[in-house]
């Protein structure tokens, strides 16, 4: 043992004994800072990559211009007089009777029900909705969201079909219906509307009263951020017409053409009128 050793012995064993931890600190630290910038680098590669393919989406005019014009429908279905329409009322507790309510209601109540957190709502970001009043009501809605937003609210609204099979709901003139609803076969839908994406499909509606049955037809569809919808009511007089799977097919392959344009990224359609 040397004199420092016998004067200070465990002093010096401490001094000595923190000097060598502090040299495995320093080496820990400088590692630590290196994989920090490699592991931050890797970060902004992946998230220019996601950047790069996010879903794509439209503009209030591209969707507005997407929307079926008179002139694009069939000469059967030439405007009449305005007459009270088949509307659901639906009540709260209800859940089930938004599928007959507004569609554009409908599509913002299923993309809120999306979200797993109050702070990460989910809402259409722009939104067109259009309505055609001739033997039978079509209602077309339109909506671009942000992220996986017309997914999720596709999904969910899938959900409410599967779940919603029979159901009690009342129109707008107090009549109270018993509403059945189904599946669209897939082999019975357009080949244009099954080329947009997130898997398209169709429901067909039976609504029976006390003294009157009506159907109705609603299909969903998705390109990139902007969801589908267009439903089909019978009117609820007894002049007008059945709402009729062959006729509606040809409205979904019409809407179809009209919005592809937005997810091949060729010339937009212009508004009619």
């Amino acid at each position: 043992m040397n004199r420092l050793d016998s004067l200070f012995p465990v002093r010096h064993r401490t001094i000595a004994g923190g000097i060598a931890l502090g040299g495995l600190l320093i080496g820990a630290l400088t590692l630590a800072g290196v994989l920090g910038a490699t592991h931050r680098q890797q970060q902004a590669q992946a998230t220019e990559a996601i950047r790069k393919t996010l879903p794509i989406t439209a503009t209030q005019p591209q969707l507005q211009a997407a929307l079926l014009a008179e002139v694009d429908l069939p000469a059967s279905y030439a405007p009449q007089l305005p007459s009270p329409s088949p509307r659901v009322r639906a009540p709260r507790p209800e859940r089930c009777a938004a599928l007959l309510g507004a569609p554009d209601e409908l599509i913002r109540t299923a993309a809120a029900t999306v979200a797993t957190h109050p702070k990460a709502r989910v809402q259409p970001s722009a939104q067109a909705v259009s309505g055609h009043r001739g033997p039978t009501l079509i209602t077309q809605v339109l909506s671009t969201f942000s992220g996986d937003g017309a997914l999720g609210t596709l999904n969910e609204l899938r959900r409410m079909g599967q779940r919603c099979r029979d159901f009690n709901a009342v129109l707008d003139d107090g009549t109270a219906v018993r509403v059945r609803v189904e599946d669209v076969p897939r082999d019975r839908l357009p080949a244009d509307l099954l080329k947009l994406e997130g898997d398209a499909y169709a429901l067909r509606f039976t609504l029976t009263g006390k003294d009157r049955t009506m159907t109705g037809y609603l299909a969903l569809g998705r390109v990139g951020g902007v969801l589908s919808m267009l439903r089909e009511m019978e009117s609820g007089e007894r002049r007008g017409a059945v709402a009729d799977l062959g006729r509606f097919t040809g409205l979904l392959e019409q809407a179809a053409k009209k919005l592809l344009p937005i997810t091949l990224g060729g010339a937009q359609p212009r508004p009619q009128g």
